[in-house]
């Protein structure tokens, strides 16, 4: 694998972890809260974000290259202001972070002519797509509903009941 690309890929890693100490984070934040519905949505996205590093860590083996684990979690303190939609809005910049760290190993493995971890990466590709338009989408809701107790207590609901989308990984 190239060094380059193998850097970035190990970059993505980190990423991915921190994405999930930070949805970690936001869920445990919502469940003190009583948000048990948006806590549960933030426990999935967890879990979720953890598989996407597993699913790095077990494509650069599979390639006879060693994965860089990070050396830490999310240790940052949680000094904001409770505010349901800023948190989805940061939520959707994380995700933003994410797209550009994976845009950085397709455009790597582009140049360096490595058609696997390309075709690799086109899965995270999508899934950030994805992941991008689920986070408007909640923020757009919280937008129209502003500061409606019974309109959040609805999102909240909603969000409770979304399927754990680990299980399809």
């Amino acid at each position: 694998m190239n060094k380059k690309v193998l850097e970035l890929i190990n970059e993505q890693i980190w990423t991915e972890n921190h994405s999930s100490y930070f949805y970690l984070n936001l869920a445990t934040e919502f469940a003190s809260r009583g948000f048990s519905g948006i806590s549960t949505f933030f426990f999935n996205q967890s879990e979720e974000e953890r598989s996407h590093m597993l699913k790095l860590i077990d494509y650069v083996l599979d390639s006879d290259e060693k994965p860089t684990i990070p050396q830490y979690n999310y240790l940052e303190s949680f000094n904001e202001d409770f505010d349901v939609l800023l948190h989805f809005q940061n939520s959707l910049s994380q995700e933003k972070e994410v797209t550009n760290v994976v845009s950085k190993i397709v455009y790597a493995a582009r140049k360096a002519e490595d058609i696997t971890t390309d075709n690799f990466m086109q899965w995270f590709v999508s899934e950030q797509r994805e992941e991008e338009t689920k986070f408007k989408d909640i923020i757009d809701k919280l937008k129209m509903v502003g500061e409606s107790g019974l309109a959040i207590y609805e999102i909240d609901k909603e969000l409770g009941s979304l399927p754990n989308e680990t299980a399809e990984i």
